[in-house]
Protein backbone atom coordinates (compact mmCIF):
# COMPACT_ATOMS: atom_id res chain seq x y z
CA UNK A 1 0.00 0.00 0.00
CA UNK A 2 1.38 3.36 -0.85
CA UNK A 3 1.43 6.21 1.71
CA UNK A 4 0.92 9.89 1.00
CA UNK A 5 2.26 12.97 3.08
CA UNK A 6 0.14 15.83 3.31
CA UNK A 7 3.73 18.07 3.74
CA UNK A 8 3.20 20.42 0.63
CA UNK A 9 5.82 20.77 -1.73
CA UNK A 10 8.08 23.83 -1.90
CA UNK A 11 7.22 26.89 -3.93
CA UNK A 12 9.62 27.28 -6.46
CA UNK A 13 12.24 29.75 -6.27
CA UNK A 14 10.80 33.45 -7.69
CA UNK A 15 7.77 32.57 -7.99
CA UNK A 16 4.84 34.85 -6.95
CA UNK A 17 1.28 34.70 -7.14
CA UNK A 18 -0.18 35.55 -11.00
CA UNK A 19 3.30 34.81 -12.83
CA UNK A 20 3.09 33.37 -15.97
CA UNK A 21 -0.75 34.22 -16.27
CA UNK A 22 -2.52 35.45 -19.33
CA UNK A 23 -3.88 37.95 -17.65
CA UNK A 24 -2.85 41.16 -15.68
CA UNK A 25 -3.97 42.48 -12.09
CA UNK A 26 -7.36 44.63 -13.76
CA UNK A 27 -8.36 41.28 -15.55
CA UNK A 28 -8.30 39.46 -12.46
CA UNK A 29 -10.08 41.99 -10.48
CA UNK A 30 -12.40 42.32 -13.28
CA UNK A 31 -13.55 38.18 -13.64
CA UNK A 32 -13.15 38.36 -9.51
CA UNK A 33 -16.42 40.94 -9.32
CA UNK A 34 -18.05 39.23 -12.61
CA UNK A 35 -18.00 35.75 -11.03
CA UNK A 36 -18.57 37.20 -7.12
CA UNK A 37 -15.29 35.34 -6.13
CA UNK A 38 -11.89 36.76 -4.44
CA UNK A 39 -9.62 37.35 -6.12
CA UNK A 40 -7.26 34.91 -5.31
CA UNK A 41 -9.95 32.41 -6.39
CA UNK A 42 -10.29 33.93 -10.14
CA UNK A 43 -6.36 33.85 -9.86
CA UNK A 44 -6.38 30.48 -9.08
CA UNK A 45 -9.57 29.02 -11.73
CA UNK A 46 -7.53 31.01 -14.58
CA UNK A 47 -4.28 28.99 -13.88
CA UNK A 48 -6.40 25.52 -13.61
CA UNK A 49 -8.68 26.10 -16.63
CA UNK A 50 -7.46 29.33 -18.59
CA UNK A 51 -9.37 32.59 -19.76
CA UNK A 52 -12.72 31.22 -21.25
CA UNK A 53 -15.74 32.36 -20.25
CA UNK A 54 -17.81 29.14 -19.55
CA UNK A 55 -14.86 27.14 -18.28
CA UNK A 56 -13.82 29.84 -15.77
CA UNK A 57 -18.16 29.71 -15.59
CA UNK A 58 -18.05 26.09 -14.63
CA UNK A 59 -14.85 25.95 -12.65
CA UNK A 60 -16.24 29.30 -10.05
CA UNK A 61 -19.78 27.84 -9.51
CA UNK A 62 -22.07 27.43 -12.44
CA UNK A 63 -24.09 29.71 -13.80
CA UNK A 64 -24.19 33.46 -12.60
Amino acid sequence: METVSNTPAPDPTGWSPGAGLPVDDAEVQRLATTFAVTPEAARLAVARVGTGFRELQRELGGRR
